[in-house]
């Protein structure tokens, strides 16, 4: 028999009830396929490859005003995967200098945060903020490169998107374009027009875990150097509840 409670559920319960993961911080472990290469320097450039595993945070509020954030870094997944290289071929390619190959890396990570402004039974758009660390090179000799160089803070409005699928997948979108402010390691403040960078991130999330992802980084140049990386990475892996 249905009771008036029941009833009163089935009323409030909504699609993104059914996302196993909707409300939870997650912890992503996953396995990637990385490239690096300069686009404005097609001639020269050496563009690189590697397979590296990742760790990620991810926690997705889907309800009316609700806030979700995302955090990566770079830096633990390079490690592992350098360490591993170092132990079967005695070499760290990551972390060893290459005339005209691109570098584009974090050291602290990159956060976004972003709050629900509009949300149906099968589309969430949030907006916010995202801040994170970016090192920039691409040398053609020690130190003789092209800027930008050097380590910069990126600071800009990011943009999420989740659509729901069938099975309680979701397509989960993420978007940010910050200003690149010099913090070290280049010509200097001021030196040279600050970069425009773009992180780009989608991924495809379901209840059993497995989820796959795209992500893109890059940058907009505004000065002459021809010097236009990007980061681009395709992976799979699991999410767990941490």
């Amino acid at each position: 028999m249905i009771t008036l409670p029941t009833l009163v559920g089935f009323a409030q319960s909504t699609n993104w009830d059914n996302v196993k993961y909707n409300g939870v911080r997650t912890m992503g472990i996953s396995y990637k396929y990385l490239n690096l290469t300069n686009t404005a320097d097609k001639a020269n450039q050496l563009g690189t490859t590697y397979f590296f595993p990742e760790i990620d945070f991810v926690k997705m509020n889907l309800a009316p005003g609700a806030w979700s954030w995302s955090y990566r870094n770079k830096l633990v997944g390079g490690f592992i995967g350098s360490g591993i290289q170092l132990v079967f071929t005695g070499e760290m390619p990551y972390y060893t200098y290459r005339p005209n190959a691109t570098w584009i890396h974090n050291f602290i990570g990159w956060w976004n945060i972003a709050k629900n402004v509009k949300i149906t039974e099968d589309l969430a758009i949030a907006v916010g903020g995202h801040i994170g660390d970016y090192y920039l090179d691409y040398s053609l000799a020690p130190d003789v490169y092209y800027n930008p160089h050097g380590f910069y803070a990126g600071i800009g409005p990011v943009v999420m998107v989740d659509y729901l699928l069938p099975s309680a997948m979701v397509v989960h979108f993420e978007s940010s374009l910050a200003y690149g402010q010099y913090l070290a390691d280049g010509d200097g403040f001021g030196a040279y027009p600050a970069p425009l960078i773009s992180n780009t991130m989608l991924e495809l999330h379901t209840n059993s875990k497995v989820f796959i992802g795209l992500e893109y980084v890059t940058f907009f140049n505004r000065g002459d150097d021809p010097f236009r990386g990007q980061r681009i990475e395709l992976k799979a892996g699991f999410r767990f509840k941490k």
